[in-house]
């Protein structure tokens, strides 16, 4: 075995790494620290790294989880799993077992995880260091410890600490002086007050199982006056960020990231030596670090106040790039295409302290969303497009799960950063970026992906309305041609006029400038330019001969009856086949059926009321032969500034030979 992973380390020295909560910085600062010095042992890293810590196991985190899917195990000399970040114990097991099968060892980091080697750190150990140092330096002889949870085996474990190195140092073990503040603030403070309320002597220390402990210990004694290390000394373990900040600062034992990441990378080249065993349990020391809280070092105002700058420094940076985020996702918004999302996003990458990402789209996605994917592609992914702070380079190369990670080799150097883009249960995809360590800006990250998440959810329920509105237009264009069919079959020699009129309609419209959204309204609107018909006589409609005045009057009134009749009907389409309906009989001039002129008419009436003559002049009537062509084309350029708007004459003239093949494709049917 070990000769066999001494071949494998030659061959490929890529270390994976499952995460979460990196938007969280003492998680970005471990992993800052892994990837610089694994890059110093000559490893690159695969990190795959959910935002969500997948406790709730809600729609997101089923999303969230699926990036462990793409971790390419063939490539790998090994698996390091944060297993207590990661809190969903079926994804642990999954992913051990997913290391094992590929016979690859798995490190976890804090929770133990069957079948891996499993490291922690010596939190007992720094505990006891604590104590035995406020004894021997601060001659503290009245020490109070606050647990954790009571029954908790990590609680009860550091009680144990406390009461054995009492004992070593020959004190009594005073059993009143164990309190439980449950990891946390409240059940702290309570757990305080409730021994306050007795009114015992002020003990000399009060030592805490957890940072978060000791500094609300530090709030409630602040309240009540008494003064930290003055009256009291406080410390901690575990060395969240918050005692960065606190006054005074806390005496505790951190996890240091450096000190972590020299020993992952030892233990792991040792298991690959074949020294250590893949399944077994590693101690990672915890770094002690003696400050105000305990006397050892006084109060640096000067240090103190350099601290609030940088702090207020990074928050005006956060809150900066909060804005300009809001910003990106207003510019793509506009659009709503992932097209617009990945042009955009060149501007927005460097503050997070991105040099270069992909961005992949799932296969089934882009085909809802986007046009120019090879439809015979099985491929489950699309590489989008290729992004650096210098621009966009679109790709749409499908991608395999077997080649993803070879394009990534040619794409970066050394550390890589994967994250899912998902919105709820909705995957879409993911990015991978040059993961540059302390150049990445957490938060800003953090604030980019949630941009993308939620532009690509809003994406996503565009082309789903658009496809149902497409459906809803199908339907509506069906029906509205079957009823215009109708009102047209009262003249049995109108055959496709409305088929005709409403192509003749789009032609127009599209020269006109609309947009093909807008031309497709109004080649549908059209199709009801003579629904007002149904109310006009059969033998008014179908007599051969001319029209006396009276009919004639009767036969204008089919325009403000179909208004009349699509009045109340809903929606665009409706609203305009209504316009349409009442003035399709206009003139430039003024001399149509209800005295319109030039831009009193919509120009979507101006379309239709050319083509509807052309098509009546080019059809045959009961009351006259049909025109030629030709001849129906000379007569509409003559009437060009009289009956019709100039510039629909000019788009017809531009788009005659169109008109013709829509006359030739539909013609109407022989004998009627």
């Amino acid at each position: 075995m070990t000769e066999r992973y001494g071949q494998g380390m030659k061959r490929k020295k890529i270390i994976g790494v499952c995460v979460s909560s990196i938007h969280k910085i003492a998680v970005h600062q471990v992993l800052t620290a892994l990837s610089e010095n694994a890059q110093k042992h000559g490893y690159s890293l695969y990190i795959f790294a959910p935002f969500s810590d997948l406790y709730h196991k809600a729609k997101d985190d089923e999303a969230q989880q699926k990036i462990f899917d793409f971790i390419p195990y063939e490539k790998l000399c090994a698996l390091i799993v944060f297993s207590e970040l990661i809190k969903d114990f079926a994804v642990l097991d999954h992913l051990a077992k997913s290391g094992r099968e590929h016979d690859i060892p798995v490190l976890t980091i804090k929770q133990t995880v069957d079948g891996c080697c499993n490291i922690k750190y010596d939190s007992e150990d720094a505990l006891k260091t604590i104590i035995s140092h406020l004894i021997d330096v601060h001659q503290c002889k009245r020490i109070l410890f606050l647990s954790g949870v009571r029954g908790n085996d990590v609680s009860e474990g550091r009680s144990a600490v406390y009461r054995k190195t009492l004992a070593e140092h020959n004190y009594p073990v005073d059993e009143s002086l164990i309190l439980y503040g449950g990891f946390w603030a409240v059940p702290t403070k309570e757990a305080l007050e409730e021994f306050f309320a007795g009114d015992p002597d002020l003990p000399d220390a009060i030592v805490c199982a957890n940072d978060a402990m000791a500094l609300a210990v530090c709030e409630f004694l602040s309240d009540r006056n008494i003064h930290v290390p003055e009256d009291i000394i406080v410390t901690g373990l575990g060395g969240i960020n918050e005692r960065e900040y606190h006054l005074p600062l806390l005496t505790t034992a951190i996890y240091d990231p450096e000190l972590t990441s020299v020993y992952i990378i030892d233990i792991l080249q040792q298991i690959l030596d074949g020294t250590t065993p893949r399944e077994t349990t590693l101690f990672i020391p915890c770094k002690i670090v003696y400050t105000e809280s305990c006397g050892c070092v006084l109060h640096d105002k000067h240090e103190a106040e350099l601290r609030l700058v940088s702090l207020f420094s990074q928050l005006e940076s956060e809150r900066g790039y909060c804005h300009a985020a809001q910003e990106f996702s207003s510019f793509v918004n506009i659009e709503g295409t992932i097209d617009a999302l990945a042009e955009h996003l060149p501007n927005y990458i460097s503050e997070p302290g991105i040099s270069k990402l992909n961005l992949y789209i799932r296969t089934d996605f882009m085909r809802m969303t986007e046009t120019g994917i090879p439809e015979e592609t099985t491929a489950p992914f699309i590489l989008f497009s290729h992004i650096t702070t210098e621009g966009m380079t679109k790709l749409l190369r499908p991608c395999t799960l077997d080649s993803l990670w070879e394009r990534e080799d040619e794409a970066f150097n050394g550390q890589l950063l994967s994250i899912p883009l998902n919105l709820q249960d909705d995957f879409f995809g993911f990015i991978t970026l040059e993961y540059r360590g302390k150049n990445i800006i957490h938060e800003s990250l953090y604030e980019l992906v949630m941009a993308m998440d939620n532009l690509l959810g809003g994406i996503k329920k565009r082309a789903e309305l658009i496809l149902i509105n497409q459906q809803l237009n199908d339907v509506s264009e069906k029906t509205i041609q079957s009823l215009a069919e109708i009102v047209e079959a009262k003249s049995e020699f109108t055959g496709l006029h409305v088929k005709r009129v409403s192509e003749y309609t789009r032609i127009l419209a599209e020269a006109m400038g609309y947009s093909q959204e807008d031309v497709n309204i109004i080649r549908i609107a059209s199709m009801m330019h003579d629904i007002g018909k149904i109310n006009i006589p059969a033998e008014i409609l179908e007599k051969p001969g001319r029209l006396t005045d009276e009919e004639f009057a009767i036969i204008k009134t089919h325009t403000t009856e179909g208004e009349r009749l699509l009045h109340n009907a809903p929606g665009k389409i409706m609203e305009t086949a209504k316009v349409i309906a009442l003035q399709h009989h206009e003139k430039w001039n003024g001399t149509g059926y209800i005295g319109m002129k030039e831009e009193e008419i919509l120009l979507e009436s101006r379309i239709v009321a050319l083509a509807d003559v052309y098509d009546a002049l080019v059809s045959k009537r009961p009351y006259k032969p049909p025109f030629s062509d030709e001849e129906a084309k000379n007569i509409i350029v003559k009437d060009s500034g009289t009956h019709f708007d100039p510039a629909v004459v000019d788009a017809f003239i531009r788009h005659f030979d169109k008109f013709l093949e829509i006359h030739a494709n539909y013609p109407d049917e022989e004998g009627k």
